[in-house]
């Protein structure tokens, strides 16, 4: 009786598990958190961490230092190593006043590539 009520009701509903799983091997975001940016960016909770490795557009405005060595951006997952930041875009304006700052960028300025 249980496997005959529950086709009745995956009838009644719309059969929609088969329906989001259609969507999601097509690609479909299926939470809905996720959003593509101006720029064409992949952003949001479901973006992989690595993502700023493939990213080549303008640097990413940064909105803080939310964590010890990561600036917290407007795009991707909203995070990119301070490190990785520096070596690739410079320091961000209005930033640069901690010391892990002022050490990664003055290790880059004191790199001879010799």
């Amino acid at each position: 009786m249980y496997a005959w009520l529950m086709n009745l009701f995956s009838k009644i509903a719309g059969n929609t598990a088969t329906t989001n799983k259609e969507k999601q091997t097509a690609g479909g975001n299926l939470s809905g958190e996720n959003w593509i940016g101006p720029d064409g960016v992949e952003s949001g909770p479901g973006v992989p961490e690595d993502w700023y490795l493939t990213y080549d557009g303008p640097a990413p405005v940064v909105e803080d230092i939310p964590y010890y060595k990561n600036y917290a951006v407007d795009r991707g997952n909203g995070v990119v190593p301070i490190d990785f930041y520096i070596k690739k875009w410079g320091t961000p304006e209005g930033f640069g006043t901690t010391d892990y700052e002022r050490e990664t960028a003055a290790n880059l300025t004191n790199f001879s590539g010799d």
